[in-house]
């Protein structure tokens, strides 16, 4: 006879995290579950106060536009708002056709397929391709559906130190030498760090070693390269990418994921990729905004507000490191131009700090998003800042006097670079 089984909801109260995000609960410290009334615009309404948003991946600030709610809601007055079935059997409008027809387009490939979000694109094509036998090979980096996809694949997930060419080099080479095919993933802008990928180097390596390349666009799509295609195409390096993900939830303001590339791989998917297969559809309301924010970020307005977007980043960070904070990452020169994302990190001390930092920026009206451990390994806790089209100098300008208030209560816990500079 078998003896008591231990408690399955033991972990919900043993986990490393639980105790301290109770003292933050505690000490009102929270940074997570805001509650957001109204579109995320330049200043929505968060917890009943208008507050500055730099917590959006909302960058050309499209979501809200009456251009794409109105698309929105046109789509679903006509097709209603569920399709209450997979692409595969009853889930496929015409919507989804034209958005998919669309992408392939712009991104100048044979074919494209979309998905129910940006998570189930990852999940469901890494999970399609890499079977056993095969390997994927990954930035430590790379968002968390990229290595979740590869680790719930059939095959191997070799994982390699964030942008260090020479661990792909060495996990290519020993990967090389079995039977199986190798597919390398990698963030073109890292959702956390803001940083860009070494394209030139992920690409050359691919190719030296026969491996299959896709990179997740999702933070680069309608932000950076020409008509936003993307880092890829702003490297001149589409044609040497196989596959491009990216989201319509973040620049474009719709909803749903996609990925696009050579027409035989994309039809495979359709009938192979389970994460495609076995949920249901995008919403219509979402495909509708989709396609309207397409059309403007590929028009006259969406290269506009590229440049506003650009001029908005510089401006914030150097305001920011001119009252002492460690501002990263540093821009980087692509084709001779000089290249920021529009996520900005701010770096911490410890966890409590950030939190407290939080804190400070909220109460003067603005938010900004929070990493702490686990979301980061401990002591790199960090406020990213995320910055949009739609700010205004006036916005930008509170945000710099809420920071300052940040520097001037917080100075003995900062780096000591920022107390000095606050003394």
């Amino acid at each position: 006879m078998g003896g008591m089984s231990g408690d399955l909801f033991a972990k919900v109260r043993g986990y490393d995290s639980y105790a301290f995000r109770r003292e933050l609960e505690m000490r009102d410290l929270l940074p997570y579950f805001r509650t957001l009334q109204g579109p995320p615009a330049a200043v929505p309404m968060m917890d009943g106060a208008p507050r500055v948003n730099l917590g959006s991946s909302n960058y050309l600030g499209l979501s809200g536009d009456p251009r794409l709610t109105e698309a929105a809601n046109l789509a679903a007055q006509r097709y209603g708002t569920s399709v209450n079935g997979s692409r595969l059997m009853n889930g496929t409008t015409e919507l989804h056709l034209r958005v998919e027809a669309a992408v392939a387009d712009w991104f100048g490939e044979e074919d494209a397929l979309v998905f129910g979000s940006g998570y189930t694109t990852n999940l469901g094509v890494i999970g399609a391709l890499v079977g056993e036998g095969d390997v994927a090979v990954c930035d430590a980096g790379d968002h968390a559906s990229i290595l979740d996809g590869a680790a719930l694949a059939r095959g191997r997930l070799l994982p390699f130190r964030h942008n260090r060419m020479d661990r792909v080099e060495a996990l290519l080479r020993r990967a090389a030498q079995a039977d199986g095919g190798i597919l390398v993933v990698v963030d073109t802008v890292y959702s956390m760090q803001g940083d860009l990928s070494d394209i030139v180097g992920v690409t050359g390596l691919s190719r030296r070693y026969g491996a299959r390349l896709l990179v997740d666009e999702a933070h680069a799509v309608g932000v950076l390269g020409p008509d936003g295609q993307g880092v890829a195409a702003l490297a001149c390096l589409a044609d040497a990418v196989d596959l491009r993900m990216g989201t319509f939830s973040k620049a474009l303001g719709g909803g749903g994921g996609f990925v696009t590339g050579p027409a035989d791989v994309i039809d495979f998917l359709r009938v192979q990729s389970r994460a495609f297969m076995f949920t249901a559809a995008a919403p219509p309301g979402a495909i509708g905004a989709a396609l309207a924010g397409m059309e403007i970020a590929r028009a006259a307005e969406g290269e506009e507000r590229r440049v506003r977007l650009a001029a908005n980043t510089a401006r914030l960070r150097a305001a920011l490191a001119e009252l002492g904070f460690g501002v990263g990452p540093v821009p980087v020169s692509a084709n001779e131009v000089e290249v920021q994302t529009p996520i900005l990190r701010v770096p911490a001390p410890d966890d409590l700090t950030a939190a407290r930092m939080w804190r400070l920026l909220y109460d003067q009206g603005v938010y900004v998003n929070v990493a702490l451990h686990p979301a980061v390994p401990k002591g790199q806790a960090q406020l990213r800042v995320s910055v949009m089209a739609t700010h205004t100098e006036e916005h930008l300008e509170r945000v710099v006097d809420a920071f300052t208030v940040v520097a001037r209560k917080l100075a003995p816990e900062l780096p000591a670079d920022l107390a000095t500079s606050r003394a």
